[in-house]
């Protein structure tokens, strides 16, 4: 009954694992995906509610079934491409909702500004192009930017 018992949990424990697991992108989904490139760094973390009220508890997360969404305030340092005549100068980029965050441990994770970044977004709302996958090492620009000109017809 035991051996059972361990093998249903590994079995739900899959499940539950891949449920969690940030999705995965290539340089080339990315840059083809995006309709803003840009070159940002990570300033601020906030989150708020489904009627886009603040939250500061640091307890407070994100996961299926949570109405709340995580923020990076991300400072934009250069805009690389666009679709839009005027860009901001600031960005709040949304994290992957369905992933289980604490507002605390993200916070904690960019207390500092991080280095800056290839910033990929799409739309109005600059939004990621897959859910919490946006970000790029800057060292990859020049690759960016030619598999940018090889997607676009």
């Amino acid at each position: 009954m035991t051996l059972r018992a361990l093998i249903a949990l590994c079995f739900f424990a899959c499940f539950e694992a891949n449920a969690s697991s940030p999705l995965e992108a290539s340089l080339r989904e990315l840059s083809c995906g995006a309709d803003h490139v840009l070159v940002g760094r990570v300033v601020g973390v906030d989150m708020i509610d489904a009627k886009r009220r603040p939250i500061h508890d640091d307890a407070a997360g994100t996961g299926p079934g949570s109405k709340n969404t995580i923020r990076l305030e991300v400072e934009v340092l250069e805009v690389i491409e666009t679709t839009e005549a005027d860009f901001p100068p600031t960005l709040k980029i949304p994290l992957d909702p369905v992933m289980h965050y604490s507002l605390g441990q993200i916070r904690a994770a960019h207390a500092e500004p991080s280095e800056p970044r290839l910033v990929f977004l799409s739309g109005a709302k600059h939004e990621p192009i897959i859910a919490g996958r946006f970000f790029w090492g800057l060292d990859a620009r020049e690759e960016a930017l030619v598999l940018r000109r090889e997607c676009k017809p």
